[in-house]
């Protein structure tokens, strides 16, 4: 696939979608072309919200150095889109991929929907901002027990968690996003944008503090004894060693 056909947009009513049409990426792969486009959304006074179509993505992979962390970091670039930002998916919606929508203002999902954060369980942990932005969006106790133990929450569990803000059928996904950026662009663009910012003011320095430790400590862990172990294990088809804590 090549660059025009990884991201699409749509523009209409002061309104962008833009949509991700790769089903497996890793970050590297789109960010260029997604800073260039959230660098003409924070600049055009015409586009007053923004939607994320990532009901194409089923996987979103790791990034294996503190380098390549800090460059294509995906969760920076939503987090510093001015505009609200409202994200739309479906299916399993795990790890990655469900890390870079909670940044997103508002979430919509599929009812067949499922949720996961198991990073723990394929030696690596949650980061790139998901360990600082969980908590806030589910409360410390759940983000812990949904992080620790991997387990696989249904849309309905995910919405009374307050994961996602809505759940609707498959064949109205698409008209349900459309419908509420166009309520949206209905409102004033410099009072929405104020308010966004008067919001997330308390948290934007600290977040990205909190990130930046998240980070580092994700970059130590690459490097760890336990999960070189691990992986070499799982590529032999041997039987993992126990872990050592190194």
């Amino acid at each position: 696939m090549n660059n025009k056909e990884q991201i699409s947009i749509k523009n209409k009513d002061n309104h962008i979608v833009i949509t991700i049409n790769e089903e497996e990426f890793s970050p590297e792969l789109i960010h260029h072309n997604l800073q260039t486009i959230i660098s003409e959304i924070n600049t055009n006074k015409n586009i007053w919200v923004v939607g994320f179509d990532l009901t194409n993505v089923k996987k979103i992979s790791n990034l294996d150095s503190r380098e390549l962390i800090d460059n294509y970091s995906l969760t920076n670039l939503i987090i510093n889109i001015k505009k609200p930002v409202i994200g739309l998916m479906n299916g399993d919606i795990c790890n990655r991929l469900l890390e870079l929508t909670l940044p997103m203002d508002y979430r919509i999902a599929g009812v067949n929907s499922s949720f996961r954060m198991s990073q723990m369980y394929d030696y690596n942990m949650q980061f790139d901002g998901a360990t600082r932005l969980l908590p806030r969006i589910i409360g410390l106790n759940q983000a812990k027990q949904m992080i620790m133990f991997g387990k696989t929450y249904d849309s309905k569990t995910a919405l009374k968690m307050g994961l996602i803000n809505e759940l609707v059928e498959d064949n109205h996904l698409n008209l349900t996003l459309d419908e509420k950026l166009l309520n949206l662009s209905k409102n004033s663009p410099l009072a929405m944008q104020f308010t966004k910012n008067a919001i997330n003011f308390n948290l934007s320095t600290n977040t990205m503090q909190g990130i930046n430790s998240e980070n580092d400590l994700y970059s130590i862990l690459l490097n760890s004894h336990d999960r070189k172990n691990s992986i070499d294990s799982f590529k032999k088809r041997k039987k993992r060693k126990p872990y050592s804590g190194k």
